[in-house]
């Protein structure tokens, strides 16, 4: 007979098994990390952002259809292009995530000049005329639009200043710096012209410097200032008139400055509830740019009221994994970029979708992560990097 029984030997080899399986499971977190160290809202925000790309793949591949056979091009050009622009997109996303936000502080500036310098060279032989504007460069046969660059320079310089003077936030220098930096950026926004991201850049930097403490009477006077500029500059150029009244009246000038909002119209009052189907969407047969500015148009045709409210209620995911990543950071600078960065998108999904509904005046702003362009989605998508990098856990 054994000195210990059947019974207690089993339990005491059981131990045995689950102290060693314990030991070597401890020693594999140690020795292998965890493949997926993103935390649940950093994952979310990436999902929002992936399924919004797969949902503008889409849509273009409908829209850009027929622009390309417009054009005399495969019929699937604007979709491959688009597909070729979200796969660097993802590289982008990916270093930038992997990238320490906080060093992002010593390349503020040298980012800024940089879009300087490509922004000058708009005026050279390389700049693309288009619609009316000069805003992109082509370089053996691609085409970059400066201004993207310029959104998220902004957003990164004015984090940077703000927080730097966030103990002493009634000096001039923590308001005035961005606005003189950004200065030579919003004249070349007036000359190219593209008023619609010379507001946005405004939006920007007086929301950081909102968010950031800036005190409210400072904040009156800048605004004091700067409101009636933008109202003299909305009505300077006849265009501008033309489709602020065509938001007013579209029917007055249907033929022209009102076309693009009654065709737009149109075409979401066909979609109804359900939509007419993928790839049925008749608007985009004579509605112009709608696989860029006004692709909501398209959407709301073929998938309707319910898949407008899919559109929407992802642009509302991404604004709410945004904040609860800001809220989540251990720094100011941190905090206004992964605010102003939320803020750039939030805003731009808005105007995109009230143009193409008819409240708003024409901009030019494309829809974010849906409409076509290389250049829009490769910054966003570097953009939403950055952010996720914000959220990452790390020690103070």
């Amino acid at each position: 007979m054994s000195i210990i029984d059947q019974p207690a030997s089993n339990s005491f080899s059981q131990n045995v098994k689950n102290i060693l399986f314990a030991t070597l499971k401890s020693s594999e977190k140690v020795n292998h990390p965890s493949r997926n160290p993103w935390t649940p809202t950093q994952r979310k925000l990436f999902y929002v952002v992936l399924v919004l790309n797969i949902f503008g793949i889409a849509m273009i591949l409908s829209a850009g259809s027929v622009v390309a056979s417009q054009e005399g091009i495969g019929e699937f050009s604007y979709a491959i292009r688009q597909s070729i622009w979200f796969s660097l997109g993802l590289g982008a996303l990916y270093c930038a995530s992997k990238f320490d936000y906080r060093n992002l502080k010593l390349l503020a500036r040298p980012l800024l000049y940089l879009t300087y310098f490509l922004m000058f060279l708009l005026y050279t032989p390389l700049g693309v005329q288009g619609g009316g504007a000069t805003r992109w460069i082509a370089i053996s046969g691609i085409s970059f639009q400066p201004s993207e660059i310029l959104k998220i320079a902004t957003v990164i310089l004015t984090a940077q200043v703000i927080s730097d003077y966030q103990k002493d936030l009634r000096n001039k220098r923590a308001y005035g710096e961005p606005f003189f930096a950004l200065l030579p950026a919003i004249v070349m926004l007036i000359s190219q012209p593209d008023y619609g991201t010379m507001c946005l850049i405004f939006f920007l930097l007086g929301s950081i410097l909102y968010l950031g403490g800036i005190p409210l009477d400072k904040l009156f006077r800048f605004g004091l200032v700067l409101t009636p500029l933008l109202l003299l500059g909305a009505i300077a150029a006849p265009y501008r008139r033309k489709r602020l009244l065509a938001v007013l009246n579209p029917e007055g000038d249907a033929l022209n400055s009102g076309w693009q909002t009654l065709q737009s119209l149109t075409g979401i009052s066909n979609g109804g509830l359900l939509g007419v189907g993928p790839g049925s969407s008749k608007s985009k047969w004579w509605t112009p740019e709608t696989h860029t500015d006004f692709i909501f148009t398209v959407i709301a045709e073929e998938m309707g009221l319910f898949g407008s409210l899919i559109v929407l209620s992802l642009f509302v995911g991404l604004v709410i994994f945004g904040v609860q990543i800001a809220k989540q950071s251990r720094d100011k600078f941190g905090y206004l970029m992964a605010m102003g960065i939320t803020s750039w998108f939030a805003v731009q999904a808005l105007v995109n979708i009230g143009v193409t509904i008819g409240q708003m005046p024409n901009t030019g702003l494309p829809l974010p992560f849906i409409s076509y362009g290389g250049s829009s989605l490769v910054v966003g998508m570097a953009a939403i990097g950055i952010m996720i990098n914000i959220g990452q856990p790390r020690k103070r």
